[in-house]
């Protein structure tokens, strides 16, 4: 994995909506009470392949994913991204996210059984 950072918070959301219209769909987004004010993290999934990203309102944006999954994104913005070590998306903050991103995905079947 490759982690671009300092990406500008109109093009972090630029891209995300690229993606989105693109049939990349959202598997996990952030939805605190800060989400987008504070700091945001989103995964974008599609044919088994991955992104993250994080956000935050002092470093801006970053992606995770493959090195050659970032070379087509950086390809499809005709931008360069800077690397770097992550802010928003260090392992021990990916992992927290993921558990949360399980724990909905239980609580959510666990709804849909007791209607039923």
């Amino acid at each position: 994995m490759i982690t671009a950072v300092n990406i500008n918070t109109n093009l972090w959301n630029k891209l995300i909506n690229l993606l989105l219209e693109d049939k990349w769909h959202i598997t996990y987004k952030y939805n605190n009470f800060d989400a987008g004010i504070d700091s945001d993290f989103v995964i974008l999934e599609k044919d088994g392949l991955e992104i993250l990203f994080g956000w935050d309102n002092w470093f801006e944006g970053e992606i995770q994913c493959s090195e050659s999954l970032m070379r087509e994104l950086e390809s499809k913005l005709k931008f360069k991204f800077e690397f770097g070590e992550p802010v928003n998306l260090k392992n021990g903050v990916i992992e927290l996210y993921k558990k949360w991103k399980l724990e909905n995905k239980w609580n959510n079947v666990s709804h849909n059984r007791a209607e039923h």
